[in-house]
């Protein structure tokens, strides 16, 4: 390592300890909880028109997997609530 390698390290560390992980983590999930509930939603409307086509089972099923696709971090939150791990990292109330 040279000189103003050790000087740039030093002058960004401050800054590194300001980002902790558990904020990006919180926002990757959240973004991966939204993804989520838009494809279970897709999925829950797909079932609707498979039924409405005479394909009941696989409509039934469709729909039944889209709402646990869609509701799986409240799910998961009660869950987490139930066992009393409440302090968890991502709050689905944000989105």
């Amino acid at each position: 390592m040279n000189y103003s390698s050790l000087i740039l390290i030093n002058r960004l560390s401050p800054l590194l300890g300001q980002i902790t992980l558990t904020d990006g983590t919180s926002r990757a999930l959240g973004i991966i909880m939204l993804i989520g509930f838009v494809f279970g939603t897709i999925c829950v409307i797909g079932g609707g028109f498979a039924i409405r086509r005479g394909d009941t089972d696989a409509g039934k099923l469709s729909i039944m997997g889209g709402l646990i696709i869609a509701g799986a971090p409240a799910i998961v939150r009660a869950l987490f609530a139930a066992f009393g791990l409440s302090n968890t990292t991502v709050d689905i109330t944000a989105f």
